[in-house]
């Protein structure tokens, strides 16, 4: 396991040293947040410009910033012991639930992932690195605690001092989970649930109060941000208005409740849960009609979302009808000598009675897994009903990464099946003369087991050479970080130090210049845009002579909006009436650079950057 949890992390070394994903302007404001609490004593409650989401990635960054020196590199180094507690929460609740062969085999399959799930660990925007961590992790301690747990005794008068700090460590994780984002909530809820159930008398005492203290020191700049900030700008009010985000758009494009669904369960769900490659959006029904070149990826990825339903479905039903089976759930105010035992029964028919405490695991681990596919389910559900699973899956998809962590649940009805096939023909096989009966039931096991095996083989083959896609993007990758430190060293060279820009370009400049390069967003048409760090505005704006930076090169991320902001800038500024002011122009990279002239007595720039000529405009 340790050897399988190395190479896990080495993977993930190995591309961000690369560096890869490529990198934009959120993640670079989670870097801004790192460096100002490193060297500048800021302590920001949320993610710049997101009064609900903890930078708690920021504060660790910023740690490794002091050792090491702020860069990219370091930046999402401080990811790696959010995905190592990933694998190992994982690999402890898979444990408990099941058995320890299943459980190294889905921290083999975890280690893998396709190019979405590896870019939500690698990339440091906030929240999803977290969220795979603290979703197994709050359930596995939770089920612990009820597993270990003895109604029947003293304990829960006077519970030893070892759960009570167990309690505490929870309740910490739950409020640092809280505060980081509320996609938490329903594995939250989910784990309080099982307490409630299982360790209810327990809680009544100093164990339930280590739990609620712990949770008030997890979310503190939460609960202190919301206790004094306005009602219409509290954390909830931003998180509803963020769910009915996109509803104007939803109405303006006639978007209907068959797009959202179709977002939610065959665009969301599948790229969350580790399938690729991706299908165009224009070929997925309602949107439009696969053509004989996509129909096969469309066919593919609508199954992986529809499979994944299903298999939730079956799992759930396998586990109501298991605890009917056992019909024994010990809440703590049941005695264990009701004569309503269901093992009454097997005693008096002579057969051997399970022990209680037995039965009582089964229920409890039954119960987890019933717990962990409600919390998917809610979080897919309320995933559905946003305008957003029909504006913008393809982007909106991460909402849904928790949805990773139930996949154990899924496939374990499968594994079953599989080993067991796999036990029936080493049998078989040791059979010196097989009977032609034996023969036939072999034939007939083995047909009905394939299925079953052929699907986890498809598995753990779109993880493997999911991550065999992400290191051939690398290339690409480094091209594309290359570019931008060419455009922060052409900037510098011809003095423009102080710019404007649209929001995807301005924080990874000022990130990868470390502020050398101070840039304010605009909008389309140069009104002042959204800056998440509202001081860079002012300084930019109080600059003698701030310099305008579009990207207009296809491939630029929103270049789109930087053509619009160039063609307004040469129709607006340029040839305004009165304008006196000439710009000299320069193309860097894909991007074209407006630098305001100096005056007649004042030296001009340097004209050689990036070998091109400036022009006058």
């Amino acid at each position: 396991m340790a050897l399988i949890l190395l190479f896990a992390l080495m993977l993930r070394f190995l591309l961000i040293r690369s560096p890869w994903p490529v990198t934009n302007s959120d993640e670079a404001n989670m870097g801004l947040v790192a460096l100002h609490v490193a060297f500048q004593g800021d302590h920001p409650i949320f993610f710049y410009g997101l009064p609900y989401m903890g930078p708690v990635e920021g504060y660790v960054a910023a740690a490794l910033f002091r050792l090491f020196g702020p860069s990219l590199f370091t930046l999402r180094l401080a990811l790696l012991p959010f995905v190592a507690g990933f694998l190992l929460s994982s690999y402890g609740l898979v444990r408990l639930l099941y058995d320890r062969a299943f459980a190294f085999a889905c921290l083999l399959l975890f280690t893998f992932g396709s190019g979405d799930l590896l870019f939500l660990q690698l990339r440091a925007v906030g929240e999803y690195p977290e969220m795979l961590m603290f979703a197994p992790l709050i359930l596995l301690v939770s089920a612990w605690l009820a597993c270990s747990f003895q109604p029947g005794s003293a304990q829960h008068r006077l519970p030893a001092w070892g759960r009570v700090g167990l309690y505490f460590l929870l309740g910490i994780s739950i409020g640092l989970a809280l505060w980081i984002d509320f996609l938490i909530g329903p594995f939250v809820l989910a784990a309080l649930a099982l307490l409630a159930l299982f360790c209810g008398r327990e809680l009544w005492g100093r164990a339930g109060l280590s739990l609620l203290l712990g949770m008030m020191i997890g979310a503190e700049p939460l609960l202190y941000y919301n206790l004094t900030a306005p009602l219409s700008q509290n954390s909830l009010a931003v998180l509803l208005s963020i769910h009915h985000g996109g509803a104007d758009e939803l109405a303006a494009r006639h978007l209907t409740v068959l797009h959202q669904l179709s977002g939610a369960f065959f665009i969301a769900l599948p790229w969350a849960t580790g399938y690729q490659p991706r299908c165009p959006l224009s070929a997925i029904p309602p949107w439009g009609l696969p053509t004989s070149q996509t129909w096969l990826c469309v066919s593919a990825q609508m199954g992986w979302g529809a499979a994944y339903v299903v298999l939730a479905l079956l799992a759930a039903i396998f586990c109501l009808r298991r605890l009917r089976q056992v019909h024994y759930l010990s809440l703590p105010w049941l005695s264990h000598h009701s004569h309503h035992s269901p093992y009454a029964h097997l005693a008096s028919a002579g057969q051997k009675s399970p022990g209680v405490s037995e039965a009582r695991q089964e229920t409890i681990r039954l119960c987890t897994q019933l717990a962990l596919l409600a919390s998917v389910g809610l979080t897919l559900s309320l995933y559905a009903i946003a305008p957003v699973a029909a504006v913008s899956p393809d982007t909106t998809f991460r909402y849904l990464t928790c949805a990773l962590v139930a996949l154990p649940v899924l496939l374990w009805p499968l594994w079953q099946r599989s080993i067991q096939a796999l036990e029936h023909i080493c049998q078989t096989r040791r059979q010196l003369r097989p009977t032609s009966t034996g023969a036939r039931d072999h034939g007939a096991r083995m047909v009905t087991v394939l299925p079953s095996t052929l699907l986890l083989l498809l598995v753990a083959l779109t993880f493997v050479v999911g991550t065999a896609r992400t290191f051939a993007a690398i290339p690409a990758s480094q091209a594309d970080y290359q570019r931008r430190l060419t455009l922060i060293h052409d900037l510098e060279t011809i003095g423009a130090t102080r710019v404007y820009s649209e929001y995807w370009t301005c924080n990874w400049l000022v990130f990868l210049s470390q502020e050398r390069i101070i840039c304010s967003v605009l909008d389309a048409e140069l009104h002042p845009g959204f800056n998440r760090y509202e001081p860079y505005r002012l300084i930019v704006e109080r600059a003698p002579s701030p310099a305008y930076v579009f990207p207009v090169a296809d491939g630029l991320l929103d270049a789109t909006t930087g053509r619009r902001q160039a063609s307004f800038f040469q129709h607006h500024v340029l040839v305004s009436p009165g304008a006196t002011q000439t710009y000299r122009l320069y193309q860097f990279v894909g991007y074209l650079v407006y630098q305001p002239r100096p005056s007649s007595s004042a030296p001009a720039p340097p004209s050689a950057a990036s070998g091109l000529d400036p022009s006058t405009a």
